[in-house]
């Protein structure tokens, strides 16, 4: 994980996810890591040794335990139905027609985030060259 629990108690916007037990911001950030991997079809950052990717890990794994935990909420689902084209979490607002699985959140950071982490292949004729420090 890209961030410890006592860190994302101290970051979060929301005294409800800040509240929450041990277990369940753990069962949080691991869906969250799991976004990430998919979303950046990477599997490698968490042994990254560069520091801004770091942090952008760690903000993006914040971001997603609060978009995750707040989509996971009854009203929010009751809401997901209905006709409203955006949702606000906290200070951030998400458009629900952009955000797709596994792709885009509807959050210009955090998708901007992801799409700085995705591997980015140069092909040559018969090699490929990875671009970018992990």
């Amino acid at each position: 994980m890209f961030l410890t629990v006592e860190e994302l108690r101290a970051l979060s916007t929301f005294d409800e996810v800040a509240g929450l037990d041990d277990n369940t911001i753990n069962g949080y950030m691991l869906r969250a890591d799991a976004w990430i991997r998919r979303a950046t079809k990477r599997s490698d950052l968490a042994r990254t040794t560069n520091e801004s990717i770091q942090q952008d890990l760690k903000i993006a794994t914040l971001l997603l335990v609060e978009y995750i935990w707040y989509w996971d909420q009854p009203e929010t689902k009751e809401q997901a139905i209905s006709h409203d084209d955006t949702v606000k979490l906290g200070s951030y607002t998400f458009n629900k027609d952009k955000a797709r699985l596994g792709e885009e959140t509807g959050n210009d950071e955090l998708d901007g985030i992801l799409k700085s982490l995705r591997y980015k292949p140069i092909t040559g004729a018969i090699f490929s060259v990875r671009n970018g420090e992990s």
